[in-house]
């Protein structure tokens, strides 16, 4: 019995050894294992952060891609159509606004010279009427729009879509922050972000909302090789206003799926805060949160995701029950650490079906588009497409199999080939942000099919080499073939415009000005005399020309006619100089002269060219055809002297000359102030 009782203590100290050893290791290992599985679950949480943040930023980068390749898009049709007018924007402009989900705001900003200010505003009255060029003003009492003030360079908004509510007429560089951008996007030539502002709704009631316009140039000619070039080919900008609620909608509704708050940051104004979908919430930096930069057209901006409460953080919250619960907690904690796995998992799953949903969603974009998709593998020279790409010219992929380079350079037009390399070329150097060509590639019945090929590089190695390069091709004849048609239509506008003119002041037997004509070209000359210089009217009658029909015929007489046009037209050497038929056998001669003695000389040698034609004349004294001349001339007119003062005082020294027996110049000379009262400077 004092064995066992010496046994039974040793027991207990071995037991209670043996217990305080398995709660010890027990405690050990359950410490450990909470250690373990809370980094482990840390790394899985910042892992699906990561994984959601890409979700958010294809979003992202989905909505901004669709808005500048669709104002890149508009921007090519409007360098196409230098005349372009307010329904052909609206039209343009309606269609891409209703296409965008985040172009709000379509405007053609064309760059207007200062001293071009006043003609502009007019040319657009007569398509708006009422149209001025405004800008606001920094006080909001009464209108908040005056006259711009005179720059050397004005950016008025010309047209707008939509135009209800919008800065129709509103001078953009009135502001530095809108032109920054613009200046950029010319010099650049491509698409160009501007600062986040105000946006301005002229009409339209209440706070204004944040936004930005990214700004395209439009080139009076294809896009010029450097920056001054750029800057004198400038016509003007194309902008797309977009709201930042309208671009980071589904961006923000995919992180509030998951418990995220997002923070959008203007890296280029200083790390400014420009959208918050926590409200008006402060931001303090996190040490959760997670950072993306993105460049929105040539700014660099910043995404940030931060976690909700309800967003699952580390299991540090179940350490003091952990440690307290000893062996027997062990096992809780490793249930509640599958748990934690499964949720894990299940939330991993869920983001994969997103980003599941986000491919399903591309494809049906390029299948909507009828897109077809490449994808060369540079090295190997390997181009993998898809079924559409191939159909759009008329093969199956079996048929074409392999497709290469060489495939490429078969197909494609010889001539559209060179411009495609060299865009590729300035794309892989680095100096285009993306490959863009328009080409003909030969349809497998023979004829070509014009293609849109854009695309860009994807995958590089170490040192830069581009590696990878894939694109969209999308078949574009059809607008191929509307802008042919609209280059038709103008050049068949532009020419019976040409015809129409002439046959309003030509007359149809001579070439020669009509009676029609002649008061407005000696307006235009009698506003240059007005400056100085010295005027002088000829009017000549062929001698004895009913004689000549009657004897000849009519036939006959209208070849002298025409003859004489030619001789005195020959005769013409100032551009400022101009012949009229002024009615039957009767024309005159608008010239300038220095001085009374050259106006003589001048008519003189007019005769003289008649008398050189030796145009036979049975019926007249001289045997030739001949012509009697009245010149009348104006030292140094002034305003009161008029076309109709003009006419009468050529017409008087005509009468004079006939009067005088024919073939001969009578000379009427005034000076200064003379000869401009029609009743004294016609008086026969």
């Amino acid at each position: 019995m004092n064995g066992r009782s010496r046994r039974g203590p040793w027991s207990l100290v071995v037991d209670a050894a043996l217990v305080l050893l398995v709660l010890v290791v027990g405690l050990a290992g359950s410490v450990g294992a909470y250690r373990a599985l809370a980094l482990k679950a840390a790394a899985q949480q910042r892992d699906l952060l990561g994984a959601m943040g890409q979700s958010v930023i294809g979003a992202f980068d989905l909505q901004l891609v669709r808005a500048v390749e669709a104002l890149q898009a508009s921007s090519r049709i409007l360098s196409s159509q230098p005349q372009l007018s307010r329904a052909q924007f609206a039209h343009y402009g309606k269609a891409l606004v209703d296409e965008s989900s985040v172009v709000t705001l379509l405007e053609w900003q064309p760059v207007v010279p200062g001293y071009r200010l006043g003609e502009f505003e007019r040319q657009a009255a007569l398509e708006r009427p009422g149209y001025r060029v405004v800008e606001p003003v920094p006080d909001p009492q009464g209108d908040s729009f005056i006259p711009a003030q005179a720059r050397e360079l004005h950016v008025p908004v010309l047209y707008s879509w939509p135009e209800s509510g919008a800065a129709v007429g509103v001078d953009m560089a009135f502001d530095e922050r809108r032109m920054r951008s613009k200046l950029l996007a010319r010099d650049t030539g491509g698409p160009v972000a501007s600062e986040t502002f105000p946006l301005i709704r002229r009409d339209r009631p209440g706070p204004a909302g944040a936004g930005f316009a990214v700004s395209l140039p439009v080139y009076r000619s294809a896009m010029p090789a450097d920056i001054e070039e750029r800057r004198r080919e400038l016509e003007g900008f194309l902008a797309g206003v977009i709201e930042l609620p309208a671009l980071m909608r589904e961006a923000a509704l995919r992180a509030d799926a998951n418990d995220l708050d997002l923070f959008v940051f203007d890296q280029g104004e200083q790390h400014r805060l420009i959208f918050s979908s926590a409200g008006g919430e402060h931001f303090s930096v996190d040490a959760r949160d997670m950072a993306y930069s993105v460049d929105v057209g040539g700014r660099p901006w910043q995404l940030v995701l931060r976690p909700r409460p309800g967003f699952a953080g580390p299991a540090a919250d179940a350490m003091p029950a952990l440690a307290l619960a000893a062996a027997v907690l062990a096992t809780l904690l490793v249930a509640f650490a599958v748990a934690r796995s499964l949720v894990v998992r299940r939330r991993l799953e869920r983001t994969e079906a997103v980003l599941a949903e986000d491919r399903q969603r591309l494809t049906n974009v390029l299948d909507g588009t009828a897109a077809g998709t490449w994808d060369w593998h540079i090295d190997s020279g390997a181009i993998v497409v898809n079924e559409r790409w191939a159909r759009m010219l008329g093969y199956s992929l079996a048929e074409l199999h392999p497709i290469t380079v060489a495939t490429w350079e078969r197909l494609c037009h010889p001539g559209d080939l060179v411009l495609a390399n060299a865009a590729l070329n300035r794309h892989l150097e680095g100096v285009d942000e993306r490959y863009t060509a328009e080409v003909r590639v030969r349809h497998a019945d023979g004829h070509w099919v014009w293609v849109l090929s854009s695309g860009r590089v994807f995958e590089r190695d170490a040192g830069g080499r581009a590696l990878r390069l894939a694109g969209t091709h999308m078949d574009i004849s059809r607008r191929k073939a509307d802008e042919q048609r609209l280059y038709d239509d103008a050049r068949a506008l532009e020419a019976a415009n040409r015809q129409l003119r002439d046959l309003a002041i030509l007359d149809a037997l001579t070439g020669a000005f009509n009676r029609r004509h002649f008061n407005d070209v000696c307006l235009a000359a009698l506003a240059g005399a007005q400056r100085g210089q010295a005027v002088a009217l000829c009017m000549l009658d062929v001698d004895h020309f009913k004689a000549y029909n009657d004897h000849y015929g009519h036939q006959a007489g209208d070849a002298v006619l025409k003859a004489l046009a030619q001789t005195l037209r020959d005769a013409i050497r100032r551009s400022t100089d101009a012949l009229f038929r002024l009615g039957g056998e009767e024309f005159g001669v608008i010239f300038s002269a220095a001085s009374a003695e050259a106006a003589q000389a001048f008519v003189g040698q007019l005769s003289a060219a008649l008398h050189a034609l030796a145009l036979p004349h049975e019926c007249s004294p001289q045997g030739i055809v001949t012509a009697s001349f009245g010149l009348a001339w104006w030292a140094a007119p002034t305003s009161r002297l008029t076309p109709e003062v003009m006419y009468a005082a050529a017409d008087a020294a005509l009468y004079e000359a006939k009067r005088g027996g024919r073939d001969r110049v009578a000379f009427r000379c005034f000076m200064a102030g003379e000869g401009e009262d029609q009743r004294l400077a016609g008086g026969r």
